[in-house]
């Protein structure tokens, strides 16, 4: 079976990713879809605002467009979460399975930074969606490079939605409108939660 693996904080997830996930499995027509929610981002602190088992519960909460299961594995694991340590998990659950890992483009260009990258490149096909037209050219240029490390790179068009986490809880802080990038059973559950509010509450 082909399976997508698509990580991330999600705090909170929001409409960029589930655009990304929908169309990349569409268009690869994979089987399956597992949404991982990062305990400990590697490379920077886990930002302020929710748990992670509530980001768990809020990407349960979306439609992804596709069906796909949530899984537990890096909250379950703790500390840092490595994508080389959750694809080695996949393979040992699903022997046969044939690894596609979700990726935004940002971190397509920071690909050689990552840990183990080199012996990341035979564990997985990484699908990658540009999020403007012109950073086409700057994708398909570090693509082809890690190609030539043997690497599988994919790039699928997806339909784009210039937002971020980091930009929404600024937004949440602030009381603002944000009903068209959050899901509304995620918006709700934010709002019941008084989730990403600022340290008064307010």
């Amino acid at each position: 079976m082909d399976t997508a693996i698509f990580g991330g904080t999600f705090n909170p997830p929001h409409r960029g990713h589930t655009l990304l996930v929908g169309a990349i499995c569409r268009a690869l027509g994979l089987a399956r879809c597992v949404v991982v929610p990062t305990f400990q981002p590697p490379h920077k602190a886990p930002a302020a605002g929710a748990s992670p088992a509530q980001r768990l519960e809020m990407a349960a909460l979306c439609d992804w467009g596709v069906p796909v299961e949530i899984s537990d594995v890096e909250l379950r694991r703790g500390g840092r979460s490595y994508t080389f340590d959750t694809l080695a998990e996949f393979h040992r659950r699903w022997p046969e399975d044939r690894l596609f890992f979700l990726m935004g483009s940002d971190m397509l260009l920071s690909f050689r930074q990552w840990h183990r990258y080199r012996e990341l490149l035979g564990m997985a096909a990484f699908c990658v969606a540009p999020r403007r037209e012109d950073d086409r050219a700057a994708l398909q240029g570090a693509a082809d490079s890690l190609r030539a490390e043997g690497g599988t790179f994919l790039l699928v068009d997806a339909p784009p939605l210039e937002v971020s986490s980091t930009w929404l809880r600024a937004r949440l802080a602030a009381g603002e409108d944000v009903s068209d990038y959050l899901d509304p059973a995620v918006l709700r559950y934010i709002e019941e939660r008084r989730l990403y509010r600022g340290e008064d509450g307010k």
